[in-house]
């Protein structure tokens, strides 16, 4: 009985001991993200478009470097002069950080109304999440938001090092 006792005692022992785990202050992470869609295909369902593509892009401000994406866009008509589009995607990234070299892979969404599936002039919100690093890049964290007509976007939020 005094064994079983002693393992609780010492597990809880062990925890209370351990420092805790810290993170390094956020800080603000901002700048431009351009990019070029480089392929597509395209697939159809009743009024819902599918688009599967990749694109280059280039990051400039907090994020520093080049990137590949790969993306789905979503593209639904609900009356002839109004569409909802969606769209979702991972970037690759490769450069700096604040300061710091390496990769990265992060995960976006968005959406936009539109009077057409086209690229157009019509304004794209979403958010960005960083999922992993590599090298300098491999204990970032972060999330914002991205904003802008197709091909150039304005990224913002935040982001630390643990």
């Amino acid at each position: 009985m005094k064994r079983l006792l002693a393992v609780p005692l010492l597990a809880a022992a062990l925890l209370v001991g351990a420092p805790p785990a810290m993170a390094g202050p956020p800080s603000d992470a901002e700048g431009e993200w351009t990019y070029e869609v480089v392929s597509v295909d395209m697939r159809f369902a009743g009024n819902t478009t599918f688009v599967y593509g990749t694109e280059v892009s280039t990051f400039f401000g907090t994020f520093d470097g080049s990137a590949t994406d790969e993306f789905v866009v979503v593209c639904h008509m609900q009356r002839p002069d109004l569409y909802r589009v969606f769209v979702k995607g991972t970037i690759a990234f490769d450069g700096m950080v604040d300061g710091q070299d390496g990769t990265m892979t992060m995960k976006f969404v968005g959406k936009e109304t539109s009077t057409t599936c086209e690229p157009s002039s019509a304004i794209w919100s979403g958010t960005w999440t960083i999922i992993g690093g590599t090298d300098e890049l491999s204990d970032l964290h972060g999330h914002g938001t991205w904003t802008g007509p197709s091909g150039t976007l304005d990224y913002e939020g935040q982001i630390h090092f643990d």
